[in-house]
């Protein structure tokens, strides 16, 4: 699934992980978080320690005991052009 695909409340949260993570020491870059990682964004954003439902329900994100794949999390690099345009010359 894509971050485009989610709803508003899950991008919402997936939002949360990217803007609060590092400032809870969670490297945003992997796409694995701990239950104790998304308790720590869900503690700053809800102000309550419980997991989204859409994450820890869905036995597809589920990668071992307490640890969930949240891809969605890391942003796709912007496409760069490899090579500059080229100049009309008028």
């Amino acid at each position: 699934m894509t971050y485009d695909q989610l709803t508003k409340r899950q991008q919402q949260y997936i939002d949360a992980i990217r803007t609060h993570g590092p400032t809870c020491g969670i490297d945003i870059t992997k796409d694995q978080y701990s239950r104790a990682e998304l308790r720590q964004v869900s503690m700053i954003m809800k102000g309550k320690k419980w997991i989204p439902n859409w994450i820890t329900h869905d036995q597809s994100r589920r990668s071992g005991r307490g640890v969930f794949m949240i891809p969605e999390v890391v942003v796709e690099p912007a496409t760069v052009p490899t090579t500059e345009p080229e100049l009309a010359i008028v």
